[in-house]
């Protein structure tokens, strides 16, 4: 109202010409603005004041609420309903503009709300992940705790039997003890014995940890397999009776002399301790039936056999061998040798009383390899 009031009054002061035309666009402006501000209410009041203020001020007699002439009175007449159109149409503007912002109100609103609830699943996800991988540190933290206590016991079960006998039979040599001196050569070959042995175990546990650190160092050169199961069977000869099966050729393979001596050492090793026999046949085949690529070696014994239920424990580490103690290390020891010059190791047995054979493979040097594989890999 008040606008409509001061614009009649801007009109009157600067004298505007008594014509609808001149004002009635000036009232409409005033009117629809009015309606969009503040609804329906409005255009309706704002219409119908301002087609009084105008016969009032602006049409013939002035100053009266009376129309004289009909063409006044038709003016005035389209004025009111132009006015109270325009007015609708604004509130109904105004009215759809409300609803397309409380929409918009309630899209943000829902935005807002799933922005929350995929900070607080974000949230939630991140807690479980590191739930996760707490439990999981600390999982491994217990099985790091029930190595170290089994490797604890189990070292100390193994380091005690050796030293045991070193200390008895030193102790007999220096004393001697009213033994005749034939007999002094069995003190020191028991010496000697239970020296390697406590030797060949620190080395097992020292290759271990490289293995574990990915620290072992291999020299790969061309070696024959042949000559490296001749060279352990010497060695071995004194407490096995091996068998070679051996080709008449050379087996080149590619690999490390001293890691190979290794692999050997603790299958012949694991016959000596745990097969109940001195009989053991050792077979190359080349190539293998395995990997057309690699040798294969074959240790094979006809002693007690491995049960089934510790077939499956052979190669976890210091994993204790129930039929004689055992640290467990030597078949961990052999499978990271055998992976570390490319190859790989196996064990297989049929059960109690059918033997045991320990594979492995080793890579063969090229001219070794089947003309077909060997033409296939030139033109990969």
């Amino acid at each position: 109202m008040a606008a409509l009031a001061g614009l009649t009054a801007a009109l009157v002061a600067l004298r505007a010409p008594a014509e609808i035309q001149t004002s009635g666009f000036l009232y409409l402006a005033v009117v629809v603005l009015g309606s969009l501000l503040f609804g329906g209410v409005t255009a309706l009041v704002g219409s119908l004041t301002s087609a009084l203020l105008m016969d009032y001020f602006f049409l013939p007699p002035v100053g009266r609420l009376t129309i004289y002439s009909a063409p006044a009175l038709a003016a005035w007449a389209a004025f009111l309903l132009v006015s109270l159109g325009v007015g609708l149409l604004a509130t109904s503007r105004r009215r759809s503009l409300e609803e397309l912002r409380t929409a918009r109100d309630r899209l943000e609103a829902a935005n807002t709300g799933l922005v929350r609830a995929g900070a607080e699943l974000e949230a939630s996800l991140s807690a479980r992940t590191d739930l996760a991988r707490t439990e999981a540190a600390l999982e491994a933290t217990r099985r790091a705790e029930g190595f170290r206590r089994e490797l604890l016991a189990t070292v100390s079960h193994e380091l005690r039997t050796p030293l045991a006998a070193l200390l008895g039979h030193g102790t007999a040599l220096m004393e001697d003890q009213g033994l005749h001196q034939l007999q002094h050569p069995n003190h020191a070959q028991a010496i000697v014995a239970e020296a390697r042995r406590l030797d060949r175990l620190i080395r097992d546990l020292l290759e271990l940890a490289r293995i574990e650190t990915g620290q072992l160092d291999v020299e790969i050169e061309v070696i024959d397999l042949c000559d490296a199961i001749r060279e352990a069977a010497r060695r071995w000869r004194g407490q096995l009776t091996p068998t070679l099966r051996l080709a008449a050729a050379p087996v080149l393979v590619l690999a490390d002399w001293d890691r190979v001596q290794q692999l050997l050492d603790n299958a012949l090793s694991n016959v000596s301790r745990h097969a109940g026999t001195r009989e053991v046949a050792i077979e190359v085949l080349s190539p293998s039936p395995a990997r057309q690529t690699a040798a294969e070696c074959r240790v094979q014994d006809h002693g007690r056999g491995i049960p089934a239920d510790l077939q499956e424990q052979l190669f976890q580490r210091y994993s204790r061998d129930r039929r004689g103690g055992g640290l467990g290390v030597g078949l961990s020891v052999c499978r990271g040798l055998a992976e570390a010059m490319g190859g790989a190791v196996w064990v297989e047995s049929g059960g109690e009383g059918e033997g045991t054979a320990f594979h492995f493979l080793l890579p063969l040097e090229a001219s070794q390899r089947p003309a077909a594989v060997s033409q296939k890999a030139a033109a990969v």
